[in-house]
């Protein structure tokens, strides 16, 4: 090969790196994994790229791949605080929570380590019937949706929430039920208020005719989050992803019910919006704007009173207009979230179409670029209104009409 031949090589490889790096800053994450196994195919020895990759397979919900690949990169000596922190999440999800409280430790996370080692010998998340269904009766759509479940066998009001990673009970509650508390740790919520949580073991979570035993959960005091929303209700705690996730789950707004099936029986010929799983199971799709189309964004359910929320370094790439008379104080998990009113012409997910939506602009948002890409923004319960939310994790979609 001939010296032009070899620049040319190089500049080829140049450019893939580059387009691949965009692609996965900006969310693209099928096209970055395309040009990044192209990378690995021509540079195999890369250990950055086989990290990239295995951080790729958590976002698509392959835990195997993922852990096959950061196990690789650790034990040939890249060893950093995030490959550790995929390879543990990766374990969670697998069920293998050994192995998470070793990668846990390392990372100085004690209280989260401990209550894991206590639980290592289990089998997290069994669930007794796999072929089960249940349908539950939603006891209010407004303003977040709320079922009635047993949790150790007590009655409890649950939240259904995608934004919360992790099932979480208020401690009072859990106390009452016999919930096995275990180590604490400080956490970090809207608004950049902090709390400290407390990690647990729930033996049983009954929901109709579905029972899920041995679940790592959250506890903290919820009272202050959601005191005043539910009146004459008491919220005794959140139904997050760790459990949906188990799950091809359908959230109908239409008619007020949670409807929970085995996941094989999604039926494969339904297109969808791409969904992923980021750190803690955030949940992430793209959402078009007036003036960007996939926009990455965080889909929680549990964020009310407006339809959307971006930082306002966004809003004019988003084409959202603010409202600069309009101060608005929100709730979050440890405080209030201040910001102010603002609009988009339309947006659009999964196919849904809402114009004139309402949102709310954020003086800042942590999550924005702390990934290593770009999340805008998050999506909330008022754009679901009226529809059908279906989540199906082992395809990776979700389909809203």
């Amino acid at each position: 090969m001939n010296s032009e031949s070899i620049q040319q090589s190089n500049n080829r490889t140049d450019v893939d790196e580059a387009l691949a790096d965009t692609d996965f800053g900006e969310g693209r994450f099928g096209a970055a994994t395309q040009a990044y196994e192209a990378l690995l195919d021509q540079n195999p020895g890369r250990l950055d790229i086989v990290a990239r990759l295995g951080y790729l397979d958590l976002l698509a919900n392959h835990s195997e791949h993922a852990i096959a690949r950061l196990s690789h990169v650790l034990e040939n000596g890249m060893r950093t605080r995030s490959i550790l922190s995929h390879l543990a999440e990766a374990y969670c999800r697998r069920g293998d929570l050994g192995h998470a409280a070793l990668c846990y430790q390392q990372l100085g996370r004690d209280g989260l380590a401990g209550t894991l080692a206590v639980m290592a010998g289990l089998e997290v998340f069994r669930i007794d019937n796999t072929s089960a269904s249940a349908s539950l009766d939603l006891l209010s759509v407004e303003p977040l949706p709320v079922i009635r479940a047993l949790v150790n066998g007590f009655e409890a009001n649950l939240l259904i929430d995608t934004g919360a990673g992790d099932c979480v009970l208020d401690m009072r509650f859990a106390v009452s039920a016999g919930v096995r508390l275990g180590g604490q740790e400080w956490r970090d919520f809207a608004g950049g208020h902090r709390a400290r949580v407390t990690h647990a073991h729930l033996e049983q979570l009954d929901m109709d005719t579905v029972s899920i035993h041995d679940l790592p959960v959250q506890v903290l005091d919820l009272q202050p989050a959601f005191g005043g929303w539910f009146p004459g209700q008491t919220i005794h705690g959140i139904v997050g992803l760790s459990v949906l996730s188990l799950f091809a789950c359908t959230l109908d707004y239409q008619t007020g019910r949670l409807v929970l099936q085995p996941s094989s029986t999604a039926d494969p010929r339904q297109g969808g919006t791409p969904i992923w799983l980021a750190e803690n199971r955030m949940l992430l799709t793209h959402v078009d704007f007036p003036l960007l189309q996939e926009a990455l964004m965080f889909l929680d359910t549990g964020m009310t009173g407006r339809m959307f929320a971006v930082p306002e370094t966004r809003s004019a790439a988003l084409g959202v207009e603010p409202d600069r008379d309009q101060a608005l104080v929100g709730t979050g998990g440890a405080g209030e979230v201040h910001g102010r009113s603002a609009s988009a012409s339309c947006l659009r997910l999964g196919g849904r179409e809402q114009p004139e939506a309402m949102g709310l602009l954020l003086p800042s948002l942590s999550i924005e670029t702390a990934l290593g890409y770009r999340i805008h923004g998050l999506i909330g319960h008022d754009l679901l209104r009226g529809s059908r939310l279906s989540l199906d994790f082992t395809r990776m979609q979700l389909c809203l009409y």
